[in-house]
């Protein structure tokens, strides 16, 4: 029952970032950036989608979804085959190549476990630096992510790397 339970979770929060995908490209909206994280609200490695919410605005507020998984790095004997679905809002401050990000982020760990207990929602706020081109190209970021509500508790240092495309 709890299987079902969670595959059906699963494929409710992929129809949505993919809800997110699509809508984010059938309306002009702002500065987006396609992006692989290591670390972050990621907790691992995930791909991720961020965006401004203004029309051809390269700073302001925008969200970011993704998806990820550990690769069995955090695997125990009770947590096991952990899937992350980081979703967040953020605020870019800088109209030019680099710029401060400052978000909150929640990250759904769809895992199996041993003892019953549910998945756990994480909270990471998020402050950092973001580089990316005036028109297209390679961005990057680097951000501190302090995790809070894992599977052990809070990990008030933590990082997080991302490179990718912005246009």
């Amino acid at each position: 029952m709890k299987k079902t339970k969670i595959k059906n979770m699963t494929k409710i929060i992929i129809l949505f970032i993919l809800g997110l995908f699509i809508s984010s490209a059938v309306i002009a909206q702002g500065q987006k950036y396609a992006f692989l994280e290591a670390g972050g609200g990621s907790i691992f490695a995930a791909v991720n989608f961020d965006m401004r919410f203004k029309k051809d605005a390269r700073e302001g507020l925008g969200f970011r979804a993704g998806v990820g998984n550990t690769f069995g790095i955090f695997d125990s004997d009770i947590v096991k085959d952990v899937v992350v679905f980081p979703l967040g809002v953020n605020y870019v401050y800088g109209s030019k190549k680099s710029a401060v990000v400052v978000g909150l982020n929640t990250s759904i760990a769809l895992m199996k476990h041993n003892n019953g207990s549910e998945s756990p929602v994480i909270i990471s706020p998020e402050i950092g630096y973001r580089y990316r081109p005036y028109e297209k190209g390679i961005a990057f970021h680097v951000s501190y992510v302090p995790l809070f509500n894992t599977a052990d508790g809070a990990m008030p240092v933590w990082l997080g790397l991302g490179i990718g495309y912005s246009w």
